[in-house]
């Protein structure tokens, strides 16, 4: 989140460079940024004559040099946004090292068509601000991308840490007068994910959801925000630790009517699974359950599930399960076996086990 506010910064305080390069997971900052620029340099009806938009996958290098050196029509300097622009992405046949001449080959086969457009970020419009969307990847090895980092800005818009996700849904709750109750942020990064892009839509959700209530809870998540595969998986975990065989088939049978694959649901129950006998033995070799999501390199809301988990299941228990598990998955892949047959047989046996032992 440091570079999104670092850059907002550095805009409002007029510090706009003459070019930006902006790529990374993160789309939803990316737009954002994009639209604080036009919202600077652009107020009112002047967006109206002095911005540009293109698109990147149909206008050429030429034609955005050419454009980005027109004078403004009534603002002091002109917009030019160029979306979804391929120019930074790496060429067939470039190799995976920078450097030696293969590499100067490849960047060689397109240097005719980038000329313009390099020789215009040599020298770039003092009254133009061109703003280049490269999507998620860039290849940092070529021209253009060094250019641009001379002249101008390049900003990567990575995926934001828990900690600064956590602290935007608060912030959005907080703007609509609310507050999230405790685990709440942690619920919902756990059914959404980690992108703003669908984070936003679904905290929106939640806000009208509640009406003149005033804390979001984890009953308003579970209501409102459609569960992830990872959270019903860990539903009929659950049940199997719990012995419940009955909730478990359920789960899986409700997998199945969601049109889940076969091979992605025995993927995801033998991935909870391992991850279980993970925990335990992180757990009983001296780490604390702070360090799980460090140690495993999972969510801190799934480090806590896998925590509370692992209790009802023994270490020769998950072994077990896993090797009948990675059983079913070659018979079923072998059309030697149904899916949903064979693991309701491997719930019942799994549920059967799991209850002699209480």
């Amino acid at each position: 989140m440091r570079y999104f506010i670092d850059l907002i910064k550095d805009l409002t305080a007029g510090r706009i460079a003459p070019v930006y390069l902006f790529y990374g997971p993160e789309d939803y900052l990316r737009r954002a940024a994009a639209r604080k620029i036009k919202e600077l340099l652009l107020p009112g009806e002047a967006g109206d004559f002095d911005c540009t938009s293109l698109d990147g996958e149909s206008v050429s290098p030429a034609e955005i040099a050419s454009l980005s050196s027109m004078a403004p029509f009534l603002a002091a300097r002109r917009l030019v946004l160029v979306n979804g622009t391929r120019l930074f992405s790496g060429r067939k046949g470039t190799p995976e090292s920078p450097g030696g001449e293969a590499g100067e080959e490849a960047a060689g086969a397109v240097r005719a068509e980038e000329a313009p457009l390099l020789k215009y970020l040599a020298a770039p419009n003092p009254y133009t601000c061109l703003v280049l969307d490269a999507g998620e990847q860039v290849d940092r090895r070529k021209k253009i991308f060094k250019e641009i980092a001379k002249t101008g800005k390049v900003v990567e818009f990575s995926t934001l840490k828990t900690g600064d996700l956590t602290a935007w849904l608060e912030k959005k709750a907080r703007q609509a007068g609310k507050s999230l109750a405790p685990g709440v942020s942690a619920q919902i990064l756990a059914r959404v994910g980690s992108s703003l892009q669908a984070l936003s839509p679904e905290i929106q959700k939640l806000i009208l959801y509640t009406g003149e209530n005033t804390v979001i809870t984890a009953e308003d998540v579970a209501a409102v925000t459609p569960a992830s595969l990872e959270e019903d998986i860990f539903a009929v975990v659950d049940a199997l630790g719990e012995g419940n065989p009955a909730r478990a088939i359920a789960g899986v049978t409700r997998l199945v009517r969601q049109k889940q694959a076969p091979p992605a649901i025995l993927g995801m129950v033998a991935r909870q699974i391992r991850l279980i006998l993970r925990t335990g033995e992180a757990l009983g070799s001296g780490v604390s359950q702070a360090e799980l999501p460090a140690r495993l390199g999972i969510h801190p809301f799934v480090a806590k599930k896998m925590a509370s988990q692992q209790r009802n299941f023994n270490r020769r228990q998950l072994i077990t399960s896993l090797h009948r598990l990675h059983e079913l998955d070659t018979a079923v892949k072998s059309g030697r076996q149904e899916f949903l047959p064979g693991m309701e047989m491997f719930i019942l046996d799994a549920c059967r086990k799991s209850s002699s032992k209480r």
